[in-house]
């Protein structure tokens, strides 16, 4: 009788529907509160109305807020305050009876109290702010009525019209909620607000029109007092705000222009003194002809003793339009001198309309420092206050060759903070960094693999890993362009170390030279195939201690074995294991002001709740169940499986079964690919609507298998290296696996995963379908093409990077011919679906046109779905175009798998004049 029952139970479970993909749980954004105490997190459907979640991780108390989102907790871990989503029936109503913007449905802000478990909220609320270290405070900009008995700052409101309607740029009602959430205050006309690191002081900007001009105030209001300082009140426009983290000073922009480019004057205020302007057109150690532009932000050091803000050439007025639209030429002119292409340059113009150039204000000298300009336009700071330097990063020299290298190099300069002086440090590298105590900047010379340092003091430079053996960059890379290193995990306390990785090991270098590269982790990584990395636990700090044990996390590449570990990073030493087991480990986080961490475990099997230790990892408990409906229905499980490819190199993939697997039957069987897939082997991939691949679990609950092996490529062959690899998978599983049904088997990929599949089609018969997603068909079109999203130049991607071939078109165009789909496309025998839309700004889509049309000609069963103004993969929130994908591909696979009946839409196809009322899905 009980073998009975369990076999009836195994049977009722469900194969996943498409319908699952609405339902399917995931849980968003993890928080622990600083006390340890709760966790915080949102668990959505994939589509509908979500939840935030509260948990009271002591007495195991779960309280659940409809729709909520975005939530923060308090500095003190007394309340978390989230935005409220209307109800998705309200969205949809209003978007499809076409409501207008005043009638449309609007967030909430609601906050909740861990105290009296309680929920406040407050309706059309737009956004809120709460201090990174008040005791419970809240502020956010409503359009909402709200009844207060404080509601009494009328009377502080700068004279003018009781009634009008907001300017064009909005102002509105300012909501101040105190701790204990029983009062709140209410700001009118508000423009701008921010709060003090320490919530002592809301600093806010208001602004009106009375009949004859623009009023403005700047204000501060005291948490502890209850007061509320005006400090500037007048004609005006006001722009961006900054408050010090204690809340004794602070910086507005203000202008007296009434047209749209205005210019603008900087002030600082002490709160309780009158503003003085301290930077105008009239500064005279800004550059001639600028100001403070209303485009930068304003930002003190953490001492509050510097300001920084932008500055840029003072807007000048628009001349006057006299022609007629077909009056005037329009054009772009492309020019061979240019350092950027033309579209390049369209996509930034708008950013580089607002573009302005750092300076920073003394407040104590009182002196202004331009620290940018137009010949070193990137500089970035520490903003800590007692920092000497800064670091000037410009790219300009290499902007140019980028068209056909894909390296982004820059210059990179010691740029002195009080006079504005620069000095070079280093020629032509990616990324360097600056130590916190900045006494040495380090980088990598992709030229001879070595990490540098530079003194910041004597500009020396010292190469200090050219006695190391093992390479520091990536060893895995089989692109024709220089290996990225495996980067840097931090540095020591006064810059007395900086720590980088190897593939496996972590290593501790000195930029002084003096002490020989030490490897931490003892080399232990290297021999077990084993990555350590070190996981940063406190966001804040800035150097990583030698005196405490820090946590690593660990991988093991073979077994795909994960889990974390603990080192004491002064010396020499095998890391002590914490946690290890079959699992991905994710998430990592700690309490601000206690031992408690919080993590993600997963498997292919087990969803990816949430789970809780302590620093040592001594134990550990879930914390969340995400999604238990899972156990209702038929899932799958995942065997890692190894083979040789055609040239000898040993690979490894993942096969993925249905989960009452039977040996003794034939499985249908994909065939996903990208490059290197087999690291997610134990990922937890969940049910959902398919953006551009197949989702692996609805498969396997469907009754299909799905292998996913691993490509390599050797430089010049990308097609027939990806033939090498998975053909050679391919027959091993059959050869190893009477399981696989050796004709009914499919390939799926997307972009390069697409390119790959619509060459595998040229050079073999062996499957009974394929589906390309945004492949490249004509590698001879596609080099002097446009990567619209980005404006680059295609040319990199062939020369260099992803496509591998290693040459020009001109150079070696044997190369582009051999691996380009299209022009072996009389040799195709299988069915193929595409999908390239036209939106696609990383494979121009008509390279999937290219491909259809000389498919079309040769009479071969082919069809290309093209989702209208979507991108290289459907939008996240594009659910329909999403849900009709994945119904498409799985008719597609079933009928060519299963023998299924074809759809509509692939029987007839489905013509234009159709479009808007048939869908062509029904099968006959």
């Amino acid at each position: 009788m009980w073998f009975a029952a369990g076999v009836y139970a195994q049977q009722e479970k469900k194969p996943l529907t498409t319908a699952n993909f609405n339902t399917w749980k995931h849980i968003r954004e993890p928080q622990i509160s600083e006390n340890g105490q709760y966790l915080v997190y949102e668990l959505n459907p994939g589509h509908g109305d979500g939840n935030l979640v509260v948990k009271d991780m002591t007495s195991g108390r779960i309280d659940t807020i409809a729709r909520g989102y975005d939530a923060k907790l308090s500095g003190n871990s007394s309340i978390v305050t989230f935005k409220i989503k209307p109800q998705l029936a309200l969205r949809r109503e209003a978007e499809v009876e076409k409501f207008k913007k005043d009638k449309q449905p609007q967030d909430s802000i609601g906050i909740y109290s861990f105290k009296t478990h309680q929920v406040v909220k407050y309706p059309k609320a737009e956004s809120f702010k709460i201090p990174e270290e008040g005791a419970g405070w809240v502020a956010f900009m409503s359009d909402g009525k709200i009844e207060s008995p404080a509601d009494s700052t009328k009377a502080d409101q700068p004279d003018g019209d009781k009634k009008k309607k907001k300017d064009k740029k909005e102002s509105g009602n300012l909501v101040v909620v105190k701790p204990g959430l029983t009062d709140t205050l209410v700001f009118r006309d508000v423009k701008e607000y921010a709060w003090s690191k320490n919530g002592n002081t809301l600093m806010f900007t208001t602004e009106k029109k009375d009949s004859t001009a623009n009023l403005a105030s700047v204000n501060y209001f005291d948490t502890k007092s209850g007061e509320r300082r005006i400090a500037f009140s007048g004609k005006g426009f006001p722009g961006e705000i900054a408050i010090s983290e204690v809340g004794d000073r602070g910086a507005f922009l203000l202008s007296k222009d009434t047209v749209e480019n205005k210019t603008y004057s900087l002030y600082l205020s002490e709160v309780d003194a009158a503003p003085s302007i301290i930077a105008d057109t009239l500064t005279a150690t800004l550059p001639e002809g600028w100001a403070p532009s209303g485009n930068g932000k304003l930002d003190f050091s953490k001492d509050g003793k510097r300001l920084y803000f932008g500055s840029a050439p003072k807007p000048e007025p628009e001349p006057k339009d006299t022609l007629m639209k077909s009056e005037k030429a329009r054009l772009d002119i492309w020019s061979w001198t240019d350092k950027q292409l033309q579209p390049r340059q369209k996509i930034k113009l708008k950013s580089e309309k607002k573009r302005t150039y750092l300076a920073v204000y003394d407040v104590e000298k009182k002196t202004i420092t331009q620290l940018a300009d137009k010949k070193l336009k990137t500089v970035r700071t520490k903003r800590t206050g007692e920092e000497a330097y800064a670091v000037g990063i410009d790219p300009v020299p290499y902007e140019r060759a980028m068209s056909w290298t894909g390296l982004e190099r820059s210059d990179f300069y010691l740029v002195n903070i009080a006079n504005g002086e620069r000095k070079l440090l280093v020629k032509g590298v990616r990324r360097g960094r600056l130590g916190p105590a900045q006494h040495y900047f380090v980088y990598y010379n992709y030229q001879d693999s070595t990490y540098y340092s530079v003194n910041t003091k004597t500009l020396e430079t010292l190469a200090l890993t050219k006695s190391v053996k093992v390479p520091m960059y990536d060893e895995l890379n089989d692109m024709p362009t220089p290996a990225y290193p495996y980067g840097i995990a931090g540095w020591g306390k006064d810059d007395k170390y900086v720590f980088v990785y190897d593939r496996y090991d972590i290593w501790r270098l000195d930029p002084s030279g003096k002490e020989k590269p030490v490897n931490l982790t003892e080399g232990y990584g290297r021999k077990h195939q084993m990555e350590f990395r070190y996981v940063k636990l406190n966001p804040d700090e800035e150097y990583i201690s030698t005196k405490i044990p820090a946590l690593l996390s660990v991988f093991q590449e073979e077994t795909k074995q994960a889990g974390y570990a603990s080192l004491r990073m002064n010396k020499e030493a095998v890391p002590d294991m914490l946690v290890w087991d079959d699992y991905m480990f994710r998430k990592t986080e700690k309490a601000k002001n206690a031992p408690q961490i919080i993590f993600t475990r997963e498997s292919f099997t087990d969803y990816p709740d949430v789970w809780k230790t302590d620093d040592r990892f001594a134990s550990y408990q879930k914390e969340t169940d995400g999604e238990p409906q899972q156990k209702n229905y038929l899932w799958g499980s995942a065997e890692l499986v190894s083979w040789t490819n055609l040239n000898g190199v040993k690979l490894q993939g993942i096969l993925y079964k249905p989960e009452n697997f039977d040996p003794s039957k034939k499985y249908p069987m994909m065939i996903y690919f990208y490059e290197r897939s087999s690291d997610s082997f134990h990922r937890y991939w969940t049910p959902g609507p398919s953006r551009s691949i197949i989702n692996k679990p609805f498969y396997t609950s469907n009754d299909y298998l799905v292998f996913v092996p691993d490509i390599v490529y050797t430089v010049g062959y990308p097609g027939q290296s990806a033939y090498n690899c998975i053909m050679s998978g391919v027959e091993a599983l059959m050869d190893r696996y009477p399981f696989v049904d050796a004709k009914h088997m499919a390939l799926q990929g997307q972009s390069w995963g697409g390119y790959q599949t619509a060459y595998l089609v040229t050079q073999t018969n062996l499957f009974a379908a394929a589906m390309a997603g945004a492949p490249v068909a004509n590698m001879t079109s596609a080099y002097g093409g446009i990567r619209w999203g980005s404006g680059l130049s295609r040319m990199f991607q062939y020369e260099h990077t992803q496509s591998r071939l290693g040459g020009t078109l001109w150079d070696k165009p044997w190369r582009y011919l051999e691996n380009s789909p299209l022009f072996y496309a009389d040799r195709v025998q299988t069915p193929l679906l595409m999908m390239h839309n036209d939106h696609d700004t990383a494979v121009p889509w008509y390279q999937g046109i290219e491909y259809f049309v000389a498919l079309r000609r040769l009479n071969k069963p082919v069809w290309m779905l093209s989702y209208n103004d979507e991108p290289h993969n459907l939008k996240a929130d594009s659910w329909g175009d999403r849900m009709d994908l994945s119904i498409r591909m799985k008719q597609f696979f079933d009928h060519y798998l299963k023998g299924t009946a074809e759809p509509k839409w692939m029987k007839t196809g489905r013509p234009a004049i159709d479009k808007e009322m048939d869908g062509a899905l029904e099968i006959k």
